[in-house]
């Protein structure tokens, strides 16, 4: 018998599904997975990749704001019962893109610079160099 919750991965038709209610029989189910997870019987593994398909999606096929988007995302990853790989740099780069960087993919590269590279980022896209912390540039010094 098992010690702890089961470990599974959730795919972002899951979390998609679960979180948009956009099919009632499809989030029915997913309702259920994520009851489970919630009360400890499962723990969520959710790949990085995935989440950034999650973004995608809830941004260009269902036009919700970076910041219902982040909301919604940040309520869901946050807890322990969800596992996932660098989860605080993807929280940071959640509150990026919530209020101060446009794409996620930009907000995930500002996060790892914040975290890793004290700030420094290669970046063509100006607009970066207006994000708190983060020293832009384009090319190497002399």
């Amino acid at each position: 018998m098992s010690d702890g919750p089961l470990p599974c991965t959730v795919d972002a038709n899951v979390v998609l599904r679960y979180l948009l209610r956009d099919d009632e029989a499809l989030w029915r189910k997913a309702d259920a997975i994520w009851g489970a997870v919630e009360d400890g019987r499962l723990l969520a593994v959710l790949d990085p990749v995935v989440l950034g398909e999650i973004v995608f999606v809830m941004s260009k096929t269902y036009g919700l704001s970076n910041e219902e988007i982040s909301d919604a995302l940040t309520t869901l990853i946050r807890p322990d019962h969800v596992t996932l790989f660098g989860k605080d740099r993807y929280l940071r780069a959640l509150r990026l893109f919530a209020h101060s960087v446009s794409h996620f993919g930009d907000a995930c590269a500002c996060a790892c610079a914040l975290e890793e590279c004290e700030g420094r980022l290669y970046s063509f896209d100006r607009k970066l160099s207006a994000v708190d912390g983060i020293e832009r540039r384009e090319e190497l010094d002399a």
